[in-house]
């Protein structure tokens, strides 16, 4: 593609191309740039024509502090689990503490009963406390990504990243999907120095498959509690609830440490790259011929 088509807007030492096509084609460094793989990208400059501008890195914050809250957190939320899990055994063995009883009728039902309220309560407070530092986290390393050299405009954002968890229907996949992106692009854009593969670890999808399917139990747990009928049925259920979310919390400390782990070693390989000096630009041929020093 030639210079026709295109128009040239000369801002300082730098122009941009605009055209209809699927690719853009520098008249000066022949440079093609693909139209979705950026917005309109600054090409060239006139002191060094040959040489198109790469994409420049955003921040990085590391997102190490808020790891380490998130992971007390969910380990904090499995051993209420796990102790949910005790009194709910321990409500299958003594019958359900009625209205009508009293304490001397039935003291093993109504101290599980009063266990099993007061550790729900505490297991919702931790709940909602997780949430908020875990979206935090996702939020933190999903705004780093332009760092290692990514555009913005591609994939997931930030915002739709967390807010894809409150949406139904999208909240069934996208979240995984943009927590699998991140764990993909948390490596330098075009460096060769990594090899990595497309897919994540299995503990990936093993988190996200209990934690769907704990909540699907919970779900159906909290229905069954009210009828007198399915009691034992619904323990039953709320213990496989318990089982579940203990696995997913587990499978989430190891997804936090994956994608903790893999860009902080990113961001430090690329400032040792960084460190190297940058080759000299390549002669340019066929300008005009500059008059011989005059001594």
């Amino acid at each position: 593609m030639g210079a026709e088509g295109h128009h040239r807007e000369d801002r300082g030492t730098d122009f941009k191309l605009k055209t209809e096509a699927s690719t853009i084609d520098c008249p000066v460094c022949r440079f093609v740039f693909r139209k979705e793989s950026a917005d309109w990208t600054v090409c060239c400059t006139d002191d060094n024509p040959l040489t198109p501008s790469p994409p420049s890195h955003g921040p990085y914050v590391s997102a190490h502090t808020r790891a380490r809250v998130v992971t007390i957190l969910l380990g904090a939320g499995a051993l209420i689990s796990g102790l949910l899990i005790v009194v709910e055994i321990a409500q299958l063995a003594f019958p359900a503490f009625t209205e009508g009883q009293e304490l001397e009728d039935n003291p093993g039902g109504l101290a599980s009963l009063f266990l099993y309220l007061a550790l729900t309560f505490l297991g919702v407070a931790v709940f909602l406390a997780t949430a908020i530092v875990f979206l935090m986290w996702l939020h933190r390393c999903s705004t780093n990504l332009p760092a290692f050299g990514h555009w913005k405009s591609a994939g997931y954002s930030p915002a739709w990243t967390v807010g894809s968890f409150f949406v139904p229907i999208a909240n069934l996949f996208v979240p995984y999907q943009a927590t699998k992106e991140i764990w993909q692009k948390s490596l330098p854009a075009n460096s060769d120095m990594f090899s990595f593969s497309s897919s994540p670890p299995g503990f990936f999808p093993a988190w996200w498959g209990c934690w769907l399917v704990s909540n699907f139990a919970t779900n159906i747990h909290f229905r069954m509690t009210g009828t007198q009928e399915l009691r034992d049925a619904g323990i039953i259920v709320g213990i496989v609830s318990e089982v579940l979310s203990i696995a997913a919390a587990i499978f989430a400390i190891q997804v936090i440490r994956e994608i903790g782990h893999r860009q902080e070693e990113a961001i430090r390989e690329m400032g040792q790259v960084e460190q190297f000096p940058a080759p000299p630009p390549p002669p340019v041929f066929g300008g005009p011929l500059q008059e011989p020093a005059k001594f």
